[in-house]
């Protein structure tokens, strides 16, 4: 019985672990929180993130692998282990940061914490263009819109 249990529980935390690398992070939920608190206007994407970035790239819903990793210049063998997806989920943006044009960070958004718009092809964008106006369409439809336009 031990051994089930033991087995089980290591399953589940292998479980957990997947679904952390492979669902929205933490910048995204941070957004959500964000995006939930009614008086709030903006979100500051530099405000969010603990590591070094001076530009980000939004990819859409859909965009694969390969075309991530093309664009920020990923060599075949290293891709896999930078984007862990092979494709974006249509509820979700990938957001790529990246300092002195070397990427430090990468994960998905989950559009449900704030639509982000996003250009093709995908362009990075300076950190001072990472300051968004919370536009609330609906309760369930929020839109991230660039405060500098």
């Amino acid at each position: 019985m031990p051994r089930v249990l033991a087995f089980l529980l290591l399953c589940l935390a292998l479980a957990a672990c997947s679904e952390v690398a492979n669902g929205p992070g933490m910048i995204s939920q941070r957004v959500g929180d964000i995006v939930r608190d009614p008086s709030a206007r903006e979100v500051d994407l530099g405000k969010l993130t603990s590591f070094g970035w001076d530009r980000f790239v939004v990819f859409k819903p859909g965009s694969t692998r390969e075309e991530i990793c093309e664009f920020i210049g990923a060599g075949r063998n290293h891709c896999g282990r930078i984007v862990r997806y092979t494709v974006v989920p249509e509820d979700c943006v990938a957001i790529a940061f990246a300092l002195n044009n070397k990427l430090t960070h990468i994960e998905l958004h989950a559009l449900a914490n704030g639509r982000l718009d996003f250009t093709t092809p995908p362009r990075s964008q300076p950190r001072s263009a990472a300051v968004f106006r919370i536009h609330r369409e609906t309760s369930e439809r929020t839109w991230l819109e660039p405060k500098s336009s």
